[in-house]
């Protein structure tokens, strides 16, 4: 369970040595092999492909996806399989072992399911009676004159759906084979194994997806690829069973269609059919109730869309809802609210009551059975949750269907009593989202970890009916899309803090080849955290998020995007053409265009910082800036062009310019800033890291203090740069011999394009003398008498005592990432989420754990040591942006520093829940709740932190300990150097 950089320390997260661990994901053994001499059952050959047989009898959507199979098969061997569709008589008289032989079906439905049964071959008391349950073995001898035969048994129409996606999966089929252009593992031979294997019931009832904020992306693509219904919409049936095979293969469920522009059941008449033909249940979004779309109650509503001022009008539109779709698979969405996906000023907790009420009524009438065989949801989204909380009450055959707060963080968990309720409860969550403080709706920007953390909240507090995401076009939402179905279906695969970087591991080896697993897993990794800094929409805002003064942030969080590119294009490199498209959607694409906008965005701030020392560097920065964006358009040409167009329009969204929450009309790059006027008489420029002032300005700079405990990510430097255009050499000299610099002479020049040259210091503290000591770096201009800058660099060389283990002070600043705690025996109740959130890691409680009282329970300790002291010391503790998600049991944390005083904070202020709390926006723009109290006086010494979080819905990502010397910035001072 422990990555390597709990073991490691600093040093190993730095340098990125920490390798994926090998057991917490429980990835099932495969139940085929592929080699020529293989044993078991032979499926396929050169030239040889299985029969599938499907009983007469057994359910079209069972006969439909044996089909798919049989397709399958041929993807893989070369041959297709071929479907016949026969009884148990027929099936038993063939004799002849000349093709191998697959039997599909359900039991109690499938005639050859239940003559296995009957003749004591197959054993289905694992499967029988359960939801979505499936297993598949080799049945030997199953009738006379047979040796053996495949069998795949459903315990109902998914189960059996489900168990043949699955041995398409495990030949090698991806579910992504059409959505994001997975090619088939190509196989001369494949022989299943003795072995039975079974899966199911899944974890969550019903769980899929939501096609939403589909314009201009997913419809543009639509309206070029599909007939158009007589409504304009392109999202018909021949659309839809694209969305409902990716579904299925995913062993999902559930599905809210595309809203904005479309009605799904009046789009094209096939298309509840051919839902429930699949074995998909169809649902409508939060403010569409009653199987009835959002576009409808324009068109044919009679009257305004208002309770209390056209009820008569509302409940014939429901009712019509209700009876068009009585014979299709629906989970039918409950309650009311304004029109157009607005709050409503006439809807109160008793109206909603009525509303529900009547609403059950309709249709139980309308489907002739009772609400407990009826699935119903309702939506507990926006304003929703505040008339729940104000003491509505609504059948227990309800599912109260949580929402998240649009930005992936949790807004509520049930309380015991709901836990209690029939219907139970359900999570929706986002992917994707349109709305304040601002969209998010270009590409991934999802955090996998993130996802892990509260959808396993989720689970372990009980909300396990219904979970649906919305994944926004579905394009470019690939892999968060299959981690959310994977969770959903075998939440116990996933038990382990690691599993989700084993899970990638595993799914990139899947889409790309075992050879590419472990690198494409690592660069996504790192990518859920580039972007958990902050989201590509978010960006524009001003100032820039990024310090550009301060510890380095903005050019080292550019350069990780740098490196991480070179990584992603190195393995693209190595790929087979056969693979390149489907790595270059999910894993280049999104890296590629990400640091592009990044780009953009960063060398436009830190041109500003560059003019303002009048380097000429601003003016190239500026135009990198300029390129970026060029580059950015030529970056979604290349996606548009692949496979001959097949994704145009997929990435139409615009994403950069937005100053708002609604997305800008069309890109545009932000204004860079150029150096205006002359600086030939002072070519020579020179600034040093975390300066306020710059040479020729001033001549006599000063840096940041040197310790042996810096953080190792951040260099002690000095730049020399030219103002105007020309050339000139230069020399660095040191007054002392444990000081040293690199690029100690050199020339720089406007025409050879070195017009920035950096200076790394490094001391030699084996040499340097012990305390505090101050060397002078001699910087002159070699072709201009007289001109010389002198830097000075502070030398502390410390020590801390042989017995102390912990973080040490640096620049009157200690910071700790969360996981870094010492080890006391409480702390292993602590869960530590590794590659979470935006620096390292994050720390939470397990789930539903008990309510802690302050200075009681488990703590985290962090041990620190001082040099310095601070009359008025200050922790700061960095959280997620979670929400008070337990009722009447917000948020909280305690702290105390020497045994002292304990301080209780509440980070995220009470709401009734009909809104977000104050400072919401703000958060989850950061992603981070930080905050900050006073300890008071703080002699040098060893100290400790502890720290105390009372609730199991939060999670801490780092503490800070500042002594007179934190500097603002977005992810907050880089840890500290620790004695170990």
């Amino acid at each position: 369970m422990a990555p390597c950089s709990r073991l490691l320390g600093i040093v190993a997260v730095v340098l990125g040595l920490c390798a994926f661990s090998d057991a917490a994901y429980k990835q099932k053994p495969s139940a085929f092999t592929y080699t020529s001499a293989a044993t078991g059952l032979q499926l396929g050959g050169p030239n040889l492909a299985p029969e599938i047989r499907v009983g007469p009898n057994d359910l079209p959507g069972v006969i439909r996806a044996a089909n798919d199979l049989a397709a399958d098969f041929g993807r893989v061997l070369g041959v297709n399989g071929t479907v016949v569709v026969a009884d148990w008589a027929a099936t038993t008289a063939q004799k002849s072992p000349s093709r191998p032989i697959i039997i599909v079906g359900t039991v109690g439905k499938s005639s050859l399911i239940d003559g296995l049964v009957s003749s004591k071959k197959l054993d289905t008391a694992a499967i029988a009676k359960k939801w979505e349950t499936f297993s598949y073995q080799v049945v030997q001898t199953p009738w006379d004159g047979r040796e053996a035969v495949f069998v795949i048994a459903g315990s109902d129409l998914r189960g059996t759906v489900f168990g043949i996606y699955d041995v398409a999966e495990q030949i090698g089929v991806s579910p992504w084979h059409y959505w994001a252009d997975v090619p088939p593992t190509k196989r001369e031979y494949i022989w299943a194994r003795d072995a039975a294997h079974t899966e199911g019931p899944p974890s969550i009832k019903f769980r899929g997806i939501f096609l939403n904020d589909e314009a201009p992306a997913l419809t543009g693509w639509g309206k070029a690829n599909f007939k158009q219904s007589q409504y304009g919409s392109a999202f018909v049936t021949e659309f839809y069973k694209h969305i409902f095979d990716l579904v299925l293969r995913l062993k999902g469920n559930y599905v809210w269609p595309a809203m904005w522009s479309s009605m799904f059941y009046l789009d094209d008449p096939n298309n509840g059919p051919t839902a429930t033909e699949y074995g998909i249940f169809m649902g409508t979004s939060h403010h569409e109730p009653m199987a009835r779309a959002d576009k409808e109650q324009g068109r044919f509503l009679k009257g305004s869309w208002d309770w209390k001022s056209n009820k008569g009008g509302v409940q014939s539109f429901m009712d019509e809802g209700a009876t068009r779709s009585k014979n299709w698979s629906t989970i039918y969405t409950l309650g009311m609210r304004g029109s157009g996906d607005a709050a409503s000023a006439t809807l109160s907790s008793s109206a909603l009551e009525e509303i529900i009420s009547w609403q059950q009524s309709s249709l139980t009438k309308a489907l002739g059975k009772p609400l407990s065989e009826i699935p119903q949801a309702w939506v507990m989204y926006k304003e929703v949750p505040g008339y729940w909380s104000n003491g509505m009450k609504v059948s227990d055959d309800v599912t109260l269907l949580w929402s998240d707060d649009n930005r992936g963080n949790i807004r509520r968990i049930p309380t015991d009593a709901e836990l209690r309720r029939a219907g139970g409860s359900g999570m929706y969550y986002h992917f994707d989202y349109v709305g304040d403080p601002r969209n998010y709706k270009w590409i991934n920007t999802i955090q996998l970890q993130k996802t892990w953390e509260q959808m396993t909240l989720a689970h372990d507090s009980g909300n396990k009916n219904i979970w649906i995401a919305n994944v926004g076009d579905l394009k470019a939402l690939e892999l968060p899309t299959a981690h959310f179905m994977a969770l959903a279906w075998d939440r116990d695969s996933f038990s382990d803090p690691d599993s989700t970087r084993d899970w990638l591991k595993v799914w990139s080896g899947r889409q790309f080849g075992e050879a590419a697993a472990e690198a494409a897993a690592s660069i996504m990794t790192n990518y859920g955290k580039l972007t958990a800094r902050m989201k590509y929409e978010d960006l524009s805002r001003s100032p820039f998020a990024f310090s550009t003064a301060n510890y380095d942030e903005a050019d080292l969080n550019y350069k990780e995007w740098v490196d991480m590119l070179a990584k992603a294009q190195a393995v693209y490199d190595g790929l087979s053409a056969a693979v390149q498209d489907s790595f270059f959607e999910i894993v280049l694409h999104p890296v590629l265009a990400g640091k592009t906008v990044f780009e953009i965005y960063s060398k436009v701030a830190l041109s500003s910082v560059l003019a303002k020392e009048h380097r000429v560097s601003a003016n190239q920065y500026t135009k990198d800036a300029a390129a970026a964006f060029t580059a950015d358009q030529a970056i979604t040409k290349r996606f548009h062009a692949l496979k001959n167009g097949k994704w145009n329009h997929f990435m139409d969204q615009t994403h950069l310019g937005y100053n708002n929450w609604q997305e800008p009309s069309s890109n545009t790059v932000p204004k860079g800033t150029l150096v205006s006027g002359s600086a030939t008489s002072a070519l020579m420029g020179v600034s040093v890291q975390a300066g306020s002032s710059a040479f020729p300005g001033s001549a006599k700079l000063t840096l940041p203090a040197v310790t042996p405990f810096d953080p190792p990510s951040v260099d002690r430097w000095v730049d020399v740069y030219i103002r105007d255009t020309g050339s000139f050499s230069y020399s660095i000299t040191s007054n002392a011999t444990f000081v040293s610099v690199s690029n100690a002479r050199q020339t720089v020049s406007t025409s050879s394009g070195s017009t920035d040259i950096r200076s790394v210091v490094t001391v030699d503290w084996k040499s340097a003398p012990a305390g505090s000591s101050v060397a002078a770096l001699t910087i002159t201009n070699l072709n201009q008498t007289g001109t010389t800058a002198t830097v000075l660099v502070p030398v502390e060389n410390l020590s801390v005592p042989s017995d102390f283990k912990g973080h040490v002070e640096t620049d009157r600043t200690v910071s700790i990432e969360a996981e870094h705690f010492s080890k006391p025996a409480s702390a292993s109740e602590y869960v530590v989420v590794p590659d979470f959130g935006r620096t390292l890691s994050g720390v939470r409680l397990p789930p539903k754990f008990a309510l802690q009282s302050p200075g009681k329970g488990p703590v985290l300790v962090y041990p620190f040591y001082t040099f310095t002291s601070a009359a008025d010391a200050s922790v700061t503790v960095y959280l997620a942006p979670s929400e008070n998600a337990t009722p009447n049991s917000p948020n909280r944390y305690t702290i105390s520093v020497d045994g002292g005083g304990l301080t209780t904070v509440q980070p995220v202020p009470a709401t009734s829940g009909s809104s977000q709390p104050a400072g919401w926006a703000d958060a989850v723009i950061r992603n981070a709740y930080v905050k900050t109290s006073k300890v008071g006086k703080l002699a040098p010494g060893k100290h400790e932190l502890k720290v105390y979080l009372l609730e199991s819905t939060m999670v801490i990502t780092k503490v800070v300990v500042d002594l007179g010397g934190v500097k603002s910035s977005l992810l907050g001072p880089p840890e500290s150097g620790r004695a170990v």
